[in-house]
């Protein structure tokens, strides 16, 4: 396996994607009518896929840190608005994927990072554990 690229940062390979399966293609929106009926629209979605890539903790033990100063990276990338960029995942058998990507603020912070043990001061090779928030366009 390789490394997950995203806007050429090197990121873990081990990152779990915990939205992977999660249906996303069909987009619904429901409104009360006037009489209090429920009016549901459904349709389907071209883009908008979450990609939520964490960081998994068990215990004591991490598994798919960043170090400190790819954080800092991340959050350089993440500071431009309307940034898209391509992220480059391994495939589950063989191979990799390609992603069309942008940083999705809508469900919170688009990145979420904290040390895995605070320690002042910080060095560039301190391990984070991050939850990133993407989404396909």
């Amino acid at each position: 396996m390789s490394d997950i690229l995203l806007d050429g940062i090197a990121l873990p390979e081990d990152l779990l994607w915990i939205d992977e399966f999660t249906a996303w293609k069909v987009g619904q929106a429901i409104k009360p009518s006037l009489t209090g009926a429920r009016i549901v629209h459904e349709s389907a979605l071209q883009a908008g896929r979450p990609i939520t890539l964490e960081t998994q903790q068990g215990s004591n033990d991490y598994v798919g840190c960043v170090t400190l100063d790819v954080l800092r990276a991340l959050q350089a990338s993440e500071e431009v608005p309307g940034n898209t960029f391509a992220l480059v995942m391994p495939a589950h058998n063989s191979g990799t994927r390609t992603f069309t990507v942008a940083w999705r603020r809508s469900d919170g912070a688009a990145i979420d990072a904290r040390p895995i043990k605070h320690i002042t001061p910080q060095f560039d090779g301190d391990y984070y554990a991050v939850t990133l928030r993407l989404m396909t366009v």
